[in-house]
């Protein structure tokens, strides 16, 4: 009997090895897909209540292709217009730089600071304080040049901006990441399922459990997209007009900006349009400007994260806008951005 019950031990300790080398091995060659699985099951979830009403609405005789056209639709909506965001966010980012360099010199920074006396006299009241200046500034220039080394960074964002055309790896990794992603979402719309009716019929769970739990997944994957997601979007989208109204430049970098800030209680867009508003009114002295540009920027905070937003969201779920900002950095260091 003893003899029996080791034999069974050992035979279930190999079966646990075998298993635990068998997938290392599938993990190791699958993993240069991960990521595209992961986004394809996302993108899927996001849009797996659209889809099926779309694919319903269409005629018969085209049914069938009814994920090439799902995907095509998610092209023209959503990837091609990110794609041109992020260049114009490149090429805004580079002209701030430039800007930069061109205004934070002694020349043009100490004049500057003469325009906002009454903050200087509030932070000291020597009378030698502008005459010793110049020096503290160039002082403090040679201390931090290294970190904010301006030429450096518009030098690495310059060559960035030129990977498409003049580098091969990067692209071509993106490019088959790009057309493996929507490989596998083609096949999860065509099939998408008959995988959740294998999971749904082989889960070790019972059925109740197992229809709570996918509704939970779809109920936050739309949580994010069409709430805090959405929402952000629409935040930064009107941001970055009311910036480019006033004449404030880069107002699509900081549209951006405001954005993703918007996702962080009580900041929020705060973040861009507080600072854009003092400069306006003690740079450009146009303070009837400023006053509208920070009351209607402030109101369509208030209105798209008080009203909006739970409209949208309908309680479904209780997540705290803070660990969704905290899920996007995350995700941002893990892709390496």
């Amino acid at each position: 009997m003893i003899t029996s019950n080791r034999n069974i031990y050992y035979v279930l300790v190999l079966l646990s090895l075998f298993f635990i080398a068998a997938a290392s091995f599938v993990f190791i060659v699958y993993k240069s897909f991960f990521w595209s699985g992961f986004i394809s099951l996302i993108f899927y979830l996001g849009s797996r209540d659209f889809y099926i009403k779309f694919r319903k609405k269409i005629p018969e005789k085209i049914k069938n292709s009814a994920p090439i056209l799902m995907i095509i639709l998610l092209l023209v909506t959503i990837v091609l217009p990110l794609f041109f965001i992020s260049a114009t966010l490149i090429k805004e980012f580079l002209s701030l730089l430039l800007m930069l360099k061109v205004n934070l010199t002694e020349e043009k920074i100490l004049p500057f600071l003469l325009n906002f006396t009454f903050i200087t006299d509030y932070i000291t009241d020597s009378e030698f304080f502008w005459v010793q200046l110049p020096a503290m500034y160039r002082e403090i220039v040679s201390s931090y040049g290294d970190i904010l080394n301006i030429d450096s960074l518009y030098g690495i964002l310059s060559n960035a901006t030129s990977l498409v055309v003049g580098g091969l790896k990067v692209p071509i990794e993106l490019i088959v990441t790009a057309l493996f992603t929507f490989a596998l979402l083609f096949f999860l719309y065509k099939d998408g399922h008959k995988l959740e009716r294998f999971l749904m019929n082989n889960l070790p769970l019972s059925q109740e459990i197992k229809i709570k739990i996918g509704y939970r997944i779809l109920d936050a994957v739309k949580v994010v997209f069409q709430g805090n997601l959405v929402i952000s979007i629409i935040q930064g989208a009107i941001l970055g007009l009311l910036l480019f109204f006033t004449g404030i430049p880069n107002a699509v970098l900081y549209g951006a900006i405001g954005s993703f800030f918007s996702l962080i209680p009580i900041i929020g867009t705060g973040f861009i349009w507080l600072p854009a508003g003092l400069y306006l009114g003690f740079s450009e002295n146009n303070w009837l400007v400023a006053i509208v540009f920070m009351s209607i920027s402030y109101a369509a905070y208030l209105i798209l994260e008080n009203l909006v937003k739970p409209g949208i969201l309908d309680k479904k779920l209780n997540i705290h806008p803070f660990l969704l900002f905290l899920a996007l950095l995350g995700g941002i260091k893990e892709f390496g951005i």
